[in-house]
């Protein structure tokens, strides 16, 4: 190789050690600069991953979500009438001044303004059946609906008594009389002779007379009978809203 090539390659070299030097400085001295021309080489590696691998640039998608439940609260006021019926199949008798333990079954849902049922109908309500001037109220202690058991302050109306009807009825009135399952035959002895037959039904007159003085005062309670008990508190329900 000649002296004058030689002489061309050793400036060539300095050239380029100058331009490296340069660049060198002015990437210590301009922070920005730098932080530029590494984000170029960040994203130029990863163009060149996607493009090596197209499914690593695919959005993952979690196999398994977990659903969040929520809960919020609905109220049934003080105020609210709730209609029942007595929890037995035969008519419950409760004696002037006696207190008696029963259980009611709602007859029909209680719902919330939005239309969710808080106490659906044949949930139970226990308490008692007290004594009231004139007759018997229920007040209600709790109430159990969907395996819950919830404290409950609500009352009914008054229930009037009457005379007992046990002692008043046409049966108990005909057997006080003596007029039994033989009627018949002892009215038909009778009108053959000169006794009046007004004569046999004014005994059974004058035992009407006598059961309706005499028959004591009680509350009947029916099976079929509407017994509204009122809510005297808020009751506040949870309600999940995955429902």
């Amino acid at each position: 190789m000649s002296a004058k090539h030689i002489s061309k390659l050793a400036a060539i070299s300095s050239v380029s050690m100058a331009i490296s030097i340069a660049a060198t400085s002015l990437l210590i001295a301009s922070p920005s600069v730098a932080s530029s021309m590494r984000s170029y080489k960040y994203q130029a590696q990863v163009a060149q991953t996607k493009f090596a691998n197209p499914q690593s640039a695919q959005p993952q998608t979690p196999q398994n979500q977990v659903a969040q439940l929520f809960r919020s609260t609905l109220s049934l006021p003080a105020g609210q009438t709730i209609a029942t019926k007595i929890n037995r199949q035969d008519t419950l008798y409760i004696a002037k001044g006696e207190t008696v333990a029963a259980s009611l079954l709602v007859a029909q849902d209680i719902a919330a303004n939005n239309g969710t049922v808080l106490i659906p109908a044949g949930a139970v309500i226990d308490g008692q059946f007290v004594p009231a001037e004139g007759g018997s109220k229920f007040v209600a202690q709790k109430f159990t609906s969907r395996g819950a058991t919830v404290r409950l302050q609500a009352e009914s109306a008054l229930i009037n008594d009457m005379k007992d009807p046990r002692e008043t009825n046409t049966g108990a009135i005909l057997t006080d009389a003596g007029i039994g399952g033989a009627a018949g035959a002892v009215l038909g002895g009778v009108l053959r002779g000169n006794v009046q037959i007004i004569d046999i039904l004014g005994g059974a007159a004058a035992s009407v007379l006598v059961g309706n003085v005499t028959a004591p005062q009680v509350t009947v309670i029916e099976p079929s009978t509407v017994i509204n008990v009122v809510t005297k508190q808020t009751i506040t329900f949870a309600v999940r809203d995955d429902y």
